[in-house]
């Protein structure tokens, strides 16, 4: 609307209704300042509508009004407003209360305000403020084109250009995101140590993002010489401003004993629950898992539940497949396999222990009608991704020709790639095999590596071939020996007749402790291992006291 020569003469002796209205707010008139900024918003003033929206967004000067806000926000969007086009953009990029449907972008009712997630509106509004200059809406754009979930596809050269150009200005943000993108090695050129320099200058700022991955970066030594106790320190400070994935991994630091500080429970726990109460997803899963496994300071199975639930809402597919373990198991809920098989199936998608554990149920039977052919399907899937077990699993269906052809030489080969990518099953189905040499060629030295890498993930048959391979052809190996005879303790003491006969054996081999050895070979005998009567008597024919111990029944 053209100007008449009174609005003139205002403006000459007054200044712009948006410079009024700013003046009324800077001396505390907030309605008044809205009062004049509406006035001319009305009449098509872009400046005074984006400050009309601003202040009902947030309520200064009037009720807050999230309807009314969008409205003015449009209105100066449309009339070419950075700010209002940012502003746009970041409320399309995350959508405005709970929305069914995407059948509108704006419901508009007289309800609370809903504005559907529309990352195509964010990404056009964002694109229109960027190539203005405006800062806040680059790092968005950059964040928007490098989202894999995004309707349009990631963009990751787009997303290099528009975090760069943030960066170039010197915006923490902006580091923040194009260091994310060249530590998972998708800017060209750039490496590790380009991403910790961004984190520094973005820390050195004050942003409590790059405080975390400041932290995370010295914790492991990316980019970086490990510092542990100055990741640790970052860590903190990026915990103290609210910053749960620090919560999570200082929660780590106590778990694992990482640096210089000691295995605390206790710390661990409470960053866990911290990082929880926050939301961190992760840090759910870890608190739970501290109660399932009985590691807590006070284990809870409830409590365990609790948090694997609260993950579960929140989509963590981990926490699916634990739940689904829960159910499997019974612990802390209802031993359930149909809705254990049910939650690895909602999360096998997204997390490949969840599909290992959905082929096993198709395996076993577990909650679904066993179909072989069914599991080798999952078991495969499982095994290209690089699971273990599912590795080793799938070698066993096809060495038995259990829901595939039979193929003993392709058994062999997953057998073996299941070995080199740890599983505990493979290591000892290939040790067992070069021991006898028939199905692969005989070579007791790397069996002995595979029955040792197999023993310390407490594989038991792994322990008792690594005790009577080392008794056999490395005798003088004491070490290992006293390695594996505390291995077997456990077993044996759980009742595995088998790990007693052994760690019988080695009581008399190493110590001479002949009445420690019958006391074992009393136990493993009665539940019937035949082996308990050779070593009894390679005991007694080497030693008169252990006849009498024999002959009085001790």
């Amino acid at each position: 609307m053209a100007k008449t020569y009174i609005d003139r003469l205002k403006t000459s002796l007054y200044g712009t209704p948006f410079t009024r209205g700013k003046q009324a707010a800077e001396k505390g008139r907030l309605t008044k300042a809205v009062d004049i900024w509406l006035g001319a918003a009305q009449e098509g003033d872009a400046d005074c509508q984006l400050a009309v929206a601003e202040a009902v967004w947030q309520g200064q000067g009037a009720l807050r009004d999230l309807r009314m806000a969008m409205h003015w926000y449009q209105k100066a969007a449309d009339a070419g407003k950075a700010a209002a086009q940012a502003r746009l953009a970041a409320i399309y990029a995350t959508g405005v209360g709970n929305a069914p449907s995407k059948k509108d972008s704006v419901k508009d009712d007289s309800g609370p305000l809903v504005v559907v997630r529309d990352r195509a509106k964010a990404r056009h509004w964002a694109r229109l403020a960027s190539e203005q200059g405006h800062i806040e809406a680059q790092v968005l754009l950059g964040w928007l084109c490098s989202m894999a979930d995004d309707p349009e596809g990631r963009d990751v050269s787009q997303a290099i250009e528009w975090y760069s150009r943030a960066a170039e200005q010197g915006n923490a943000t902006g580091m923040v995101g194009l260091a994310g993108l060249i530590s998972v090695g998708e800017v060209p050129g750039q490496g590790p140590e380009d991403a910790y320099a961004l984190y520094r200058r973005a820390a050195e700022q004050g942003n409590k993002t790059a405080f975390y991955y400041l932290g995370s970066s010295l914790l492991s030594g990316t980019g970086v010489t490990a510092d542990p106790e100055e990741g640790r320190k970052w860590l903190l400070r990026a915990a103290g401003e609210g910053v749960p994935g620090a919560m999570r991994m200082l929660g780590q630091i106590y778990l694992k004993g990482i640096g210089n500080q000691p295995v605390d429970i206790g710390q661990a726990e409470t960053w866990f629950r911290r990082g929880a109460v926050k939301g961190d997803v992760e840090s759910m899963v870890f608190i739970a898992d501290l109660h399932a496994l009985g590691k807590a300071h006070i284990p809870n199975p409830a409590e365990a539940i609790v948090w694997y639930a609260a993950a579960m809402e929140a989509g963590f597919a981990p926490a699916m497949t634990a739940m689904g373990l829960a159910h499997l198991e019974g612990k802390g809920v209802p031993k359930d396999p149909v809705r254990a098989t049910d939650l690895f199936a909602r999360a096998a998608d997204k997390h490949l222990e969840a599909r290992f554990q959905l082929g096993l149920s198709y395996l076993l039977g577990r909650g679904v009608p066993a179909d072989p052919a069914q599991a080798a399907q999952h078991l495969l899937m499982a095994a290209e991704l690089g699971h273990p077990d599912a590795t080793y699993n799938y070698g066993t269906l096809l060495y038995h020709g259990n829901g595939v052809p039979q193929d003993r030489k392709a058994a062999f080969d997953y057998y073996i790639l299941s070995a080199e990518r740890g599983s505990a099953s493979g290591q000892f189905r290939v040790a067992h095999a070069m021991t006898l040499g028939r199905e692969l060629p005989l070579n007791n030295d790397r069996a002995l590596e595979l029955f040792a890498a197999s023993a310390a993930q407490g594989h038991v048959s792994s322990q008792i071939n690594l005790a009577r391979m080392t008794l056999l052809y490395r005798p003088q190996d004491h070490a290992t020996l006293v390695k594996v005879r505390a291995q077997l303790q456990e077993p044996a003491e759980a009742g595995v007749m088998e790990a007693m006969t052994m760690l019988a054996e080695l009581l008399w081999r190493m110590d001479q402790d002949a009445t420690g050895a019958q006391l074992w070979l009393d136990r493993s005998a009665a539940l019937g291992d035949p082996l308990a009567a050779y070593v009894r008597n390679m005991i007694t024919s080497a030693n008169p006291t252990a006849r009498a111990l024999t002959a009085s029944g001790t």
